[in-house]
């Protein structure tokens, strides 16, 4: 006789809705769904958050008030002052940091700010000393400058800074230094597609191993995947616009993008299972739809706008209703696999 293969208890996740179902078929006392509840949500765990949230607005105020201050008074102040103030905001950053060590969140909010000094650092130093070099070539040494604390961080912002400056390195080195002909511009997206699918492929090797657990928090694997997203969509998106002038260099990085869609979705359906990560590729795929939906209804009805508008807003509601469905009979299936 065939035997139903049964989960084990440690694949089972403890949250709020396994424990109201315990209690709504009579498997557990009210005094013991409290007492679960409790020690899955503790009390103080939102005064944490919230503390923790003021000092992220905080740093982020400060930062940008440091940043704005120069900008605006930049005639007003010497270059020494200018220089040293920089140093010595800098310098205290890396002092609190080294002082709170880097296994607490003031330590690496520190480090963090470190970091963004640097980068005004260094555009400043630019700016007195009229070097002359490209855009690119300030975030480059930026991204090169703080990489070594990005990796002895273990804080996800840190790397969320470093992965923004290197993508903003990437596209102004594009634009400015590898000079591509019109023909291979959209090769850019591959760039993109390939860096930040590694980043992705990276932060879930190092999760599954089990060394990296700061980074396994499911924001970070969100913005990741929507940042992995962006360079796959937008050939598509430009393919599907303006087929009739497509290059070769577009049809690669649309290719690409297609390839892309599949990998994330095989993945995060049978791999890992996902629900949010799941949720964002079907809205990039719903937003391509939507796409080429109107550019069909554009060149169909182009005389009678009303009629391509009212056509537009029922393929609208089709797509993403069936996209709704879709991930709604995901989720049941999930959730029978106690996923």
């Amino acid at each position: 006789m065939e035997q139903t293969s049964q989960p084990a208890l440690a694949q089972i996740p403890a949250n709020r809705r396994l424990v109201d179902e315990l209690y709504a078929h009579g498997k557990i006392s009210h005094e013991a769904r409290a007492y679960a509840l409790d020690f899955l949500y503790p009390a103080d765990k939102w005064g944490i958050w919230i503390s923790r949230l003021f000092l992220a607005v905080g740093t982020a105020l400060v930062l940008s008030g440091i940043v704005y201050f120069f900008a605006f008074n930049w005639a007003k102040i010497t270059p020494l002052m200018k220089l040293s103030s920089i140093q010595g905001a800098l310098f205290c950053c890396l002092l609190g940091a080294y002082y709170y060590k880097l296994d607490r969140v003031s330590g690496q909010i520190l480090l963090l700010s470190a970091s963004v000094l640097t980068g005004v650092f260094m555009a400043v130093f630019g700016q007195i000393y009229q070097t002359g070099a490209d855009a690119y070539q300030l975030f480059m040494m930026w991204s090169v400058f703080i990489l070594g604390w990005t990796v002895i961080s273990n804080f996800a912002p840190q790397w969320i800074l470093w992965l923004a400056v290197t993508n903003i390195f990437l596209g102004l080195w594009w634009d400015q230094a590898a000079l591509p002909e019109r023909e291979s511009e959209e090769l850019i997206f591959v760039i993109f597609a390939a860096f930040n699918g590694l980043m992705l492929t990276l932060r879930e090797v190092f999760v599954a191993r089990g060394g990296a657990a700061w980074l396994d928090q499911r924001w970070v694997r969100i913005l990741l995947t929507i940042v992995a997203l962006l360079p796959l969509s937008g050939p598509l998106l430009v393919w599907v616009l303006e087929s009739g002038g497509a290059n070769n260099a577009l049809k690669l990085s649309a290719a690409v993008g297609v390839i892309g869609h599949g990998l994330l979705y095989a993945f995060y359906r049978f791999k890992v299972r996902d629900m949010w990560s799941l949720a964002a590729i079907a809205l990039s795929v719903c937003i391509i739809l939507e796409a080429a939906v109107l550019d069909l209804l554009a060149s169909t009805f182009d005389d009678v706008e009303i009629l391509m508008f009212l056509l537009m807003g029922l393929a609208t509601l089709g797509i993403f209703s069936l996209a709704v469905l879709y991930l709604r009979r995901i989720i049941s299936v999930m959730e029978a696999d106690h996923v």
